[in-house]
């Protein structure tokens, strides 16, 4: 006897952070219609964030995946909002394709987090920005893409926060308490006793490199030009330090080479792996520089391409994303 499919309808509510969040991916053994999707201003301020929603779908076979923009940067006046989709878009999960929906927000007063104190009894959070974050206590913001190391964490199924995304509201500002020049805020962001977090700047996770990435520049084993395409490389942005590894060469300690401009192209976490970044970019200090050598093996060695303590972003709570989709399973 056939089972009937089962209906189900879910509700999104989330606050739009700056950057790229996923909304929604099609559950195994269904698909899904979304029904209804707007985004409102809900910021004091007399501000114009834009807005863009994405329909990404991935081969399963190949992962290659195809960005549909719904709407691009469409600017949301104070006091009003946008309707992205009244009627149905369809979403899938086959044995072919996986489909997903994302929102990109771009507003004004994006910060940058240098470092995340989180005490777990209190579910105080203090927050430190890389440049003034001109916030007041009792301002409503968000925040995105914080990485965190979490003991004893058993059973947490990820380690980026806030997941899902959710506002918070500014308890104080410290670091002279003025508003305008301080880059420490508190907000309270919910107790986790007995799991302690350690901040952790952005995880970034190699996807593929261009070919001839890595030249060599001096260097008295291997011929000065030659280049090579790595197959692979990981960063540790607290000591700045980037291991990459290279067909068999013979590159010694001390020798030099230069990397090419956006030739490294990683993810992050600060957008949750959404969208690649390239590396290095012409305003990073490894750019066009002549950089030293340490040797790790016959086909791996490490480079220092700079530290940086970035890991998150805040901003004021500005748009918050409302949708309805219909599940229909498939099984």
């Amino acid at each position: 006897m056939a089972i009937a499919p089962v209906n189900k309808f879910i509700s999104l509510a989330v606050p739009v952070a700056p950057g790229m969040q996923e909304l929604y991916e099609v559950p195994t053994g269904t698909s899904a219609l979304l029904l209804y999707a707007q985004v409102a201003h809900v910021g004091a301020g007399n501000t114009y964030p834009t807005v863009t929603f994405i329909q990404r779908r991935e081969s399963r076979s190949t992962g290659n995946t195809r960005d549909i923009k719904v709407i691009e940067d469409v600017e949301i006046p104070p006091n009003d909002a946008v309707i992205i989709v009244d009627g149905r878009m369809v979403l899938e999960k086959t044995p072919l394709v996986l489909d997903k929906i994302f929102i990109k927000g771009t507003q004004q007063n994006v910060g940058i987090i240098t470092n995340v104190a989180y005490h777990e009894p209190s579910g105080i959070a203090t927050v430190t920005t890389a440049a003034a974050h001109k916030l007041s206590a009792g301002d409503p913001i968000c925040m995105s893409g914080i990485s965190f190391s979490c003991t004893g964490s058993t059973g947490i199924t990820t380690t980026i926060f806030p997941d899902p995304q959710q506002s918070f509201v500014v308890d104080s500002i410290t670091e002279g308490a003025t508003v305008g020049t301080s880059k420490t805020f508190t907000a309270e962001v919910g107790v986790s006793k007995g799991y302690p977090h350690v901040y952790q700047p952005a995880i970034h996770y190699f996807e593929r490199c261009k070919p001839n990435a890595v030249e060599v520049m001096v260097s008295s084993t291997v011929t000065v030009g030659t280049k090579y395409l790595p197959s692979n490389a990981s960063y540790n942005p607290t000591s700045g330090e980037m291991t990459i590894t290279l067909p068999s060469m013979n590159l010694q300690n001390n020798d030099k080479v230069k990397l090419a401009d956006n030739s490294f192209i990683f993810t992050c976490s600060m957008d949750n792996r959404a969208t690649e970044h390239s590396y290095p970019r012409s305003t990073d200090p490894a750019s066009g520089q002549n950089l030293n050598v340490a040797r790790v093996n016959a086909t791996t060695i490490r480079v220092n391409v700079g530290q940086s303590m970035n890991g998150g972003f805040v901003a004021p709570l500005e748009m918050e994303f409302v949708g309805s989709i219909l599940e229909n399973s498939t099984t």
